[in-house]
């Protein structure tokens, strides 16, 4: 009887230490830093109703994205894209945003995760023909729709929304195209043509990423 109960004492004392190892290796996966990395490819489109919408193409664009699972339930995203619109007329944009933005991960009862996004950077403009070029500052709001396919493989959908805020720049003092252009078009010529627009650019496009 002795012997009974002692051999039910060990293997009690045993199950308690496995199950408090399991917890604790759960605890360190969870606490533990993921790292994703990935692509996106889609739409390239000037917003519906803004003034550029008016004078520019939507086109293929594309872009890459890195986050990781911090701060707190929030994931850190780092993302950038490249996108070339064309013009009705002249003129043509290329638009390269660089951003960062934090990431709030909602879980659906499917299998589906919505993430919602928002943040800033940076944005390179290059317009020609003039040739204007330069760094400007960018808003970023931004969801995403996707699913794991496997452990560490994801696809989805992705929306973003890039702000290029422009207004901000001073008036030019000098024509905006030098002599030797030979160009008699005013809009390049006369400073009183200089416009100074934010642009509104949104993208739609299919995303795979991979869990490292």
């Amino acid at each position: 009887m002795r012997k009974s109960r002692i051999l039910i004492c060990i293997v009690l004392l045993a199950a308690g230490t496995a199950a408090s190892s399991l917890h604790a290796q759960e605890q360190q996966s969870a606490s533990r830093v993921k790292h994703e990395i990935g692509l996106w490819i889609g739409a390239s489109n000037p917003l519906p109703g803004t003034e550029l919408d008016a004078a520019l193409d939507s086109n293929l664009g594309g872009g890459l994205f890195y986050r990781m699972t911090w701060p707190w339930i929030l994931y850190t995203e780092f993302g950038t894209s490249y996108s070339n619109y064309f013009s009705r007329e002249t003129q043509s944009a290329t638009v390269i945003p660089i951003y960062a933005a934090l990431s709030y991960p909602i879980q659906l009862p499917i299998r589906m995760q919505v993430f919602l996004k928002a943040g800033g950077g940076t944005a390179y403009v290059l317009v020609r023909p003039i040739n204007r070029h330069g760094w400007e500052p960018l808003g970023y709001l931004g969801t995403e729709f996707s699913i794991l396919a496997g452990r560490r493989f994801r696809i989805g959908l992705r929306i973003d929304y890039n702000l290029v805020y422009e207004k901000h720049l001073k008036d030019p003092e000098q024509p905006l195209l030098p002599i030797t252009t030979g160009t008699t078009d005013p809009r390049y010529q006369k400073t009183q043509y200089f416009k100074k627009r934010n642009g509104h650019f949104f993208h739609f496009g299919l995303m795979t990423s991979f869990i490292l």
